[in-house]
């Protein structure tokens, strides 16, 4: 008998989470592991009060996460098919480096649509930045009321995560920033991952009145030159909707042979 126990220890929750990123094809996007996965509800699939696996799901019901421990796969699809009719879910994130995840949404999926795509380094590329007079280097903590205004300027949404989200960066050393002449017209961000060594999520941040001329790209390719000499792979992602997004990571020299799509049941 199938009975399902909500977790709250974060130990017992970090734990699993490890656990499951090692069963991966590919590396996990590190933004996605630090905020939808984070701030996800965790259960503990039980069986005849044996341990067989956990799920998550997001705060709309929709799972994020399905994993059986090895003497339970025989069973995965008859225990996955309980977990979404049971908890009524109509909808999942899933990507394509999950592959029993992945395959066992495919079985039931009415819909699929594509979320992200994430990327891996493919080729060096040595890219000018087309400015007359530019620098790249290092944030400064100095910096950060600058970089927060910076940022809230130039990206979409709600901005709350912004300033904590800088702030740890640069008491991390994980902060870059490009200027032309004395205005700041770029930042980005290389993240080393705690959980997946030695890959290093890459960032940016453009002004808008710059975009569109390539700046995007050489910031990237500047970011994965301080990830080689720090001993790190480079990976990234953007939205599907973020065309020229893709057509600059792209343009740095990575590849995306993986995504997150969101399938309705």
């Amino acid at each position: 008998m199938i009975t399902c126990i909500q977790l709250e220890q974060p130990d017992t929750i970090q734990q699993f989470r490890d656990d499951y990123l090692r069963t991966l094809v590919a590396p996990m996007d590190g933004m996605w592991e630090s905020t939808i996965i984070a701030s996800a509800t965790f259960w503990e699939i039980q069986d005849q009060e044996q341990r067989a696996g956990y799920f998550c799901v997001s705060s709309h019901q929709e799972l994020l996460r399905f994993h059986l421990w090895d003497n339970y796969l025989d069973r995965a699809e008859a225990i996955f098919h309980w977990i979404i009719s049971h908890y009524s879910i109509q909808q999942a994130f899933v990507s394509t480096i999950e592959p029993l995840y992945f395959s066992l949404c495919l079985d039931v999926q009415k819909n699929i649509m594509l979320h992200s795509y994430l990327f891996r380094d493919h080729q060096s590329r040595d890219l000018s930045s087309g400015l007359g007079k530019s620098l790249f280097r290092k944030a400064e903590k100095r910096e950060l009321d600058d970089i927060v205004r910076f940022y809230q300027a130039n990206t979409e949404g709600p901005g709350e995560w912004i300033e904590p989200f800088l702030h740890t960066r640069l008491n991390r050393g994980e902060l870059f920033v490009l200027y032309e002449q004395q205005t700041l017209i770029a930042a980005g961000e290389c993240i080393p991952s705690q959980q997946q060594p030695p890959y290093a999520d890459l960032g940016m941040v453009v002004a808008r009145s710059y975009r569109g001329r390539g700046i995007g790209s050489f910031l990237l390719t500047q970011l994965k030159k301080h990830c080689y000499a720090e001993g790190w792979k480079p990976i990234c992602s953007c939205e599907a909707a973020n065309r020229a997004s893709k057509r600059a990571i792209e343009k740095a020299g990575f590849i995306s042979e993986q995504r997150i799509v969101k399938v309705t049941f």
